[in-house]
């Protein structure tokens, strides 16, 4: 019995800080660790690399334009300064084009090994970072392939599905670039004590990086808030976008194509695609607005430090001294600290907010192990070769967030091989009895039990091997014709190929698919292969039907398996299937064509969520019930037709 609908609500907390950044290193280390260990080489490179071409610049300037240094000296690059230094010493106040040049080697040199280090680092992180975006993907529709179907169909499931995949995309930037980031974080932070102390070692003093911590913190201050009402905008847009994207599907997927043209509507769906997609531009100038104020705001900011940074340099370059190449690298080094003190500010504030993503994403991925987990009391399936008795105890179901009750205080018993055919009004609650039936919804209220014991507790995937079906609203996959009949699994069976046939068969199928070029190789639909086939909606039904039968489980449902068939073809079908299954299958048929029902032992009507009558079709018959009048009425049209001939 399902009693709370929502477990959810129940688990919601706050996350902790870097709590997705944590929750994307392991899944990278679990996937893949070489995509860590190229993260953190490209870090260091970058690290590397950015130091040279800070410092040796300014040695190429003190070797053209040397000047003695009445204070600081210039920070040292040790293996270069060293090769250097022996092959052209440096001269005090004696221009030395030799040492300059000397440096334009080596900084051509290095910058040309670490490009290629880092074109190969950047080249090779995109195909590891696909192997583990693959390895994720995967994991992550078997789990939600296993979320409890009812819950699939809500509206709060498809919007946190939306808000979850912001975090996977990182709000459009890609996957794992919240990862990249806190790698980013951590060299810009040891790129950050380096600008410092390369400050110090020149200036030997502080002023000049506390006036840029003060500016560049009204900077990061602004881009915070800006950032957090990007983020809480694209939370809210994310919403709009499901609802634009499923308006994109509508007018181009092929499935939609005959109901817009043929009924003419392709204006009134254009109309309301147009209607979303205003909508959606609302927040686009929502977050145009916010850019344009913060960023004239921060532009201002930004020229201010800039004033600030060359008026203090060039002051203790006139006052001390300074020489011109050690000017050229404190402007440089103050620069980088200045954006190096915004990128990590700004880096832990991005971190910290995306967490308001990752806590859908969590909701979103803890779904399936809410769903399926496995209690104390989670029991095996029972055995029912020999004797089966399925239950409907007081049964009630009510979809979530509502009160109604689509199925209400139902009790009935199914019997190893039995034949129930299952009828009733539009909305009557016969696809819901079904669906309760296969476990896809749980009780509200009531219990299901087989062999006693009750449904709810055995796991789901045993208990699904026991069931084939063909559902109402049947999907067929744009996979091969035999895929779609065994779904994979007459790959890993000897005598796969022999049952397809035979499935084949059974849906009277065989003559159409010796028809076709491929065969059973044939795909499904034109959306990948220009020579697919396109079943009819009566084809489709008996391939259906001969997906069901491949199955081979010990329970067929038919949810209105014939309503797309010509009566000859039905009837066959109807023939075979009491002929080749009574007595071996336990039928379940849900039907409103009610002269296919009379055979069965046992009938159910259903009536405004309620059973209301049950037996076979003489006792039904044999006194004024629902079934008789629904069974004349439809009877009514054959006898009058008769009568004309």
């Amino acid at each position: 019995m399902s009693t709370d609908k929502n477990p959810l609500k129940k688990q919601r907390k706050t996350t902790k800080p870097f709590e997705g950044v944590w929750f994307l290193f392991k899944v990278c280390w679990r996937y893949d660790k070489w995509y860590l260990f190229l993260l953190l080489a490209g870090e260091v490179l970058s690290y590397v690399t950015t130091v040279l071409t800070l410092l040796i610049p300014g040695r190429i300037i003190d070797a053209m334009f040397p000047q003695p240094m009445a204070a600081g000296t210039s920070q040292t690059i040790p293996l270069v300064d060293r090769l250097i230094d022996r092959i052209a010493p440096m001269q005090d106040a004696v221009s030395n084009p030799q040492r300059a040049l000397l440096f334009l080697a080596a900084l051509v040199v290095i910058t040309l090994i670490t490009g290629l280090l880092q074109t190969l680092i950047s080249n090779r992180l995109s195909v590891e970072k696909s192997i583990v975006y693959k390895k994720f993907q995967l994991d992550l529709s078997r789990k939600i392939m296993t979320v409890r179907y009812e819950r699939t169909e809500t509206a709060e499931f498809l919007d946190l599905k939306a808000r979850a995949e912001q975090f996977i995309t990182t709000g459009g930037a890609g996957f794992g670039a919240t990862l990249d980031t806190a790698f980013g974080l951590i060299g810009n932070m040891v790129l950050l004590v380096k600008y410092a102390l390369v400050l110090w070692g020149i200036l030997k003093d502080f002023p000049l990086i506390l006036l840029i911590v003060v500016l560049t913190s009204m900077t990061i201050v602004l881009n915070y808030i800006l950032s957090k009402k990007n983020i809480e905008i694209n939370i809210e847009k994310s919403m709009q976008d499901r609802r634009a994207g499923y308006f994109s599907l509508l007018t181009q997927h092929f499935k939609f194509g005959k109901e817009i043209r043929g009924n003419g509507c392709d204006e009134w769906v254009n109309g309301r695609y147009e209607k979303q997609l205003n909508l959606l531009q609302r927040f686009y100038e929502k977050l145009a607005r916010y850019g344009i104020k913060f960023g004239i705001l921060m532009l201002l900011v930004m020229l201010v430090q800039k004033g600030v940074t060359y008026w203090y340099l060039i002051r203790r370059s006139l006052g001390f001294g300074i020489s011109a190449g050690n000017f050229s690298i404190c402007l440089n080094a103050a620069e980088a600290f200045s954006g190096g003190l915004k990128s990590v500010v700004g880096g832990i504030a991005s971190i910290n907010q995306y967490n308001k993503y990752y806590e859908a994403f969590k909701e979103y991925y803890a779904l399936s192990d809410i769903d399926n987990a496995v209690t104390a009391d989670t029991v095996k399936m029972p055995d029912i070769e020999s004797e089966m008795v399925i239950r409907f105890n007081d049964v009630t179901f009510k979809y979530p967030g509502t009160d109604y009750e689509a199925l209400s205080h139902v009790s009935c018993e199914i019997d190893r091989g039995d034949i129930v055919s299952i009828v009733g009004d539009n909305g009557a609650g016969k696809s819901t009895f079904i669906k309760l039936l296969l476990r896809l919804y749980e009780p509200t209220s009531g219990t299901i039990t087989i062999n006693g014991v009750d449904a709810s507790k055995i796991d789901r995937r045993e208990y699904a091997k026991y069931f084939a079906c063909v559902f109402q609203d049947f999907q067929l996959l744009s996979f091969s014709l035999k895929d779609n009949i065994s779904l994979g699994e007459h790959e890993t069976d000897p005598n796969g190929e022999a049952k397809i046939d035979e499935a084949i068969a059974f849906a009277g199928l065989t003559e159409k698919v010796e028809s076709l070029e491929k065969g059973k190789d044939t795909m499904i639909y034109r959306e990948f292969d220009d020579n697919g086939y396109t079943p009819s909606g009566g084809e489709g039904q008996r391939l259906a039907l001969a997906r069901a039968i491949y199955r081979d489980s010990e329970i067929l449902i038919l949810d209105e398996p014939t309503a797309a068939l010509d009566p000859n073809i039905e009837y066959e079908l109807n023939q075979r299937i009491r002929s080749r299954l009574h007595g071996k299958k336990t039928i379940i048929n849900v039907s409103h064509r009610l002269h296919s029902v009379r055979f069965s032992n046992k009938i159910f009507v259903f009536r405004a969520g309620k059973l209301i009558e049950s037996g076979t079709h003489e006792t039904l018959f044999t006194r004024p019930t629902v079934y008789r009048q629904m069974f004349e009425r439809q009877a009514s049209d054959y006898v009058d037709m008769s009568s004309l001939e």
